[in-house]
């Protein structure tokens, strides 16, 4: 046996070594987990496939779990954090948490922004970092991507006639195909009246709205103008807020979430002045909710402080992620995802329902709230590497985990989104020969959704190549083993087949020594075409 094998000293490393999950469904409230025995980051692993996704935990699980078969959809996670396995991009999971899609090749910071409907076509975004500002600061700089069903740049979008790129906070695609974002340029400011000198700097955010197609700014709107430092809550001269200077400026505002409206109107949350800001296409400030300068009474239960992700949800309400604390202050016993009720006559700001986390506990930044169409919601905690799923009245359905508490690892949001993918590369497939006269086939195709199973493929000839169909199996994970015992083909090649049995794509041939060749000449995919 093994263990007869090592040394004690060799035993105890070994079993206090971080384990994965071979490719595993998510846990079902498991203890190891939750208490960081598997590690500050539980991973998957795979066969061949090269990525080492995160591994969920339901804490608080559903009757069927790991199915939750009552979500429909697949979540949208970007994990941010030096604890992490892998790194460089986000996930589409499955409510089971087997991974469907890893954004990878665009970066080494990606953010996974969800679904937008772009000239009529469900695009998913992507935010990529320049790497000019270091992480975590609290803002990045870089450029959005919108990416097709298959996988293809569509569009990059990023700032208009600013120093900096796109920020990481915040991409909403409006029905008129522009692009709402944020960015955080550096500017010079007189500090003097808040401990700083008179030629100061300050992170003055900025929020634009982009045509798209031509990558012109439409509106473009500065804090700075309109905002003086004194309505907001962030100390001068700490190392979270900065010292004032080039090389470390003052943010004073924090811009988080921008939302354009029907109306034209712009919603613009201030995390650093705890206040909602109504603006008009001219600039203007219609009102203030929430700060020291409010136009709202805001009633009991409605108060919110260091917000995140704010959105207006149709005739007088509004969602937003009520952080309630910072990493220097601390206003509620718990943060929560907020739906709110306003009223522009009275003037007035009431609470409809409250989410609160599964362990109570406040997240000091980050954050989402979304809400779907059933009336039911899912809230991604933040600095605090677990989302959850809460029914109509706010009440805590399940929650998962995607690292452990102390580990370091957020998401920025976290999403339930519809989303076919279809990629335009093909399969991945590696062959082995474990045994004589057996092969071992473990077949994958990054960001697919429609591949049901996999059938294996062979052909004795490399020309012409003719391929003979050789076993099948059922798609359960992100990585798919086919075996063929028998003897005679040198050149291997797999087909990822849809619920009907229709042929989505081929892969290459590969033999046994890694050398590929093309599909075969006479092979046609049979699905019809994305519509």
């Amino acid at each position: 046996m093994l263990f007869h094998s090592l040394s004690t000293f060799a035993l105890l490393t070994l079993l206090s070594l971080p384990l994965s999950a071979t490719a595993s469904v998510a846990y079902c409230n498991n203890q190891d987990y939750e208490s960081g025995a598997l590690g500050e980051s539980p991973y998957q692993s795979y066969n061949a496939a090269p990525f080492q996704p995160v591994q969920l935990n339901y804490a608080l699980p559903t009757a069927d779990c790991p199915s939750n078969s009552q979500v429909s959809g697949y979540f949208m996670i970007s994990p941010l954090g030096s604890e992490l396995h892998m790194t460089g991009g986000g996930y589409i999971m499955n409510p089971n948490g087997t991974m469907v899609y890893f954004s990878s090749g665009f970066g080494s910071i990606v953010i996974l922004r969800g679904v937008f409907t772009y000239q009529g076509e469900d695009h998913l975004g992507i935010w990529v970092s320049d790497g000019s500002v270091p992480m975590p600061s609290g803002h990045g700089s870089g450029w959005n991507i919108l990416l097709d069903r298959s996988y293809n740049t569509v569009a990059t979008i990023t700032t208009s006639g600013l120093s900096v790129g796109a920020d990481l906070h915040e991409l909403h695609v409006t029905s008129n195909n522009t692009a709402i974002i944020t960015a955080f340029p550096t500017d010079e400011a007189d500090l003097s009246a808040y401990g700083g000198s008179t030629t100061g700097y300050v992170l003055n955010p900025v929020a634009q709205e982009i045509d798209i197609a031509t990558g012109e700014a439409i509106f473009t709107w500065k804090a700075l103008d309109h905002v003086s430092p004194s309505e907001c809550y962030a100390p001068f001269g700490t190392t979270s807020t900065g010292y004032g200077i080039a090389t470390d400026p003052w943010d004073y505002f924090h811009m988080n979430s921008i939302q354009k409206n029907d109306d034209g109107t712009y919603l613009i949350s201030s995390r650093h002045c705890h206040t909602l800001y109504l603006v008009n296409s001219a600039g203007e400030i219609l009102w203030r909710m929430g700060g020291k300068n409010s136009n709202f009474t805001l009633n009991e239960g409605a108060n919110f402080t260091w917000q995140h992700h704010v959105r207006f949800r149709g005739s007088g309400q509004l969602s937003l992620f009520d952080n309630g604390a910072t990493e220097w202050e601390q206003d509620i016993p718990y943060s929560q995802g907020l739906l709110l009720d306003y009223d522009e006559s009275a003037m007035t700001v009431s609470l409809l329902s409250a989410r609160a986390p599964y362990d109570r506990t406040n997240t000091v930044s980050q954050g989402s709230v979304e809400l779907l169409s059933d009336g039911t919601s899912i809230v991604g905690w933040g600095a605090m590497p677990y989302f959850s799923g809460h029914d109509t009245a706010g009440n805590i359905i399940w929650s998962a985990q995607f690292a452990v508490a102390s580990s370091g690892i957020s998401s920025y949001r976290v999403f339930l989104n519809d989303w076919t993918g279809r990629p335009s590369v093909p399969p991945s497939h590696k062959v082995t020969s474990p045994f004589s006269g057996n092969i071992t086939v473990y077949a994958w195709w990054n960001g697919a959704t429609e591949v049901v199973s996999w059938e294996l493929l062979g052909s004795r000839l490399l020309t012409p190549l003719k391929a003979t169909s050789l076993s099948n199996a059922s798609k359960t994970d992100f990585e798919t083993t086919l075996v063929y015992s028998g003897s005679g083909y040198a050149y291997y090649q797999v087909a990822a087949l849809n619920a009907n049995g229709q042929v989505l794509k081929y892969s290459n041939f590969t033999a046994l020594d890694g050398t590929t060749f093309g599909p075969a000449d006479n092979q046609t995919v049979t699905a019809a075409p994305l519509s």
